[in-house]
């Protein structure tokens, strides 16, 4: 939680059900990430490398920053 992750390289990880609330992950690459379950609620993704597919099986918010840089839902 509050991790600072950004420009992290997490291509391939297994995030399933971590807990990224709040987390800086602007920048990172999440390509192929598992995100099934975690808790991106409040996280930064601004200019992350990440789809719309991993994403929808994360939890997020209106106060998630999408990688385009505006917050809410896809």
């Amino acid at each position: 939680r509050n991790a600072n992750l950004g420009r992290a390289y997490l291509k391939k990880a297994i995030l399933t059900g971590a807990d990224l609330r709040g987390a800086n992950l602007s920048y990172a690459h999440l390509e192929n990430a598992n995100l099934r379950g975690a808790n991106l609620c409040g996280a930064n993704l601004s200019n992350a490398k990440v789809t719309k597919e991993q994403l929808a099986q994360a939890k997020t918010n209106w106060t998630t920053v999408l990688p385009t840089g505006k917050r809410g839902f896809w």
